[in-house]
């Protein structure tokens, strides 16, 4: 709003004082998209459950960095747990730029790929090689549905930079489902 009426009072000025011809048939107005049209309600979704998703498993990776039996676990742990600082970032700045609310509305929400609290309590008494195969599943659960979330982007999805991180996010979660495979066959 404020920059059209920047824009019709620049036009008005234009007018008043004698303004070429061919400035005088420029349109009146000529809307510039807010941040918040440049994202349309896919983009908003994704990055809202996105950003959630990505601080549970991370509060998992820590877990796993200290609990896991196996030492290919911990590693594993680590390296997925820098990718997804990096990327959460990434998440934060875009619903920032979008102006979305940072309240997780999918809080409490029992959803797929989302460790819930008493599922990240009960996993904190886990140890040894159990932990280590409720870790593994629960990070293949997340890397799964992280995938399928950043499908819709590829169609749905409308802000470029939304678009982009979510082709990245698909790509290196391809690449940690093999990884975690390797554990899992090894």
């Amino acid at each position: 709003m404020r920059t059209l009426a920047v824009v019709g009072l620049i036009t008005g000025l234009l007018a008043g004082c004698g303004a070429s011809s061919a400035a005088s048939e420029l349109p009146a107005s000529t809307p510039v998209p807010t941040a918040e049209q440049a994202f349309n309600p896919t983009d908003l979704a994704w990055v809202e459950l996105m950003v959630p998703m990505d601080e549970q498993l991370l509060r998992v990776l820590g877990l796993a960095t200290r609990q896991a039996a196996d030492p290919a676990v911990r590693k594993l742990a680590a390296q997925v747990s820098a990718g997804h600082r990096a990327e959460l970032a990434q998440l934060v700045a875009l619903r920032t730029e979008a102006g979305a609310p940072t309240t997780n509305p999918h809080e409490g929400h029992d959803m797929p790929g989302m460790m819930t609290e008493p599922e990240i309590v009960a996993l904190s008494k886990t140890r040894g090689a159990a932990f280590d195969r409720l870790f593994e599943q629960n990070l293949k659960e997340h890397l799964d549905q992280s995938i399928v979330v950043a499908r819709s982007i590829a169609t749905a999805g409308k802000e470029p930079a939304v678009k982009k991180l979510a082709a990245s996010i698909e790509t290196s979660r391809a690449a940690q489902l093999k990884q975690l495979a390797t554990l899992s066959n090894g």
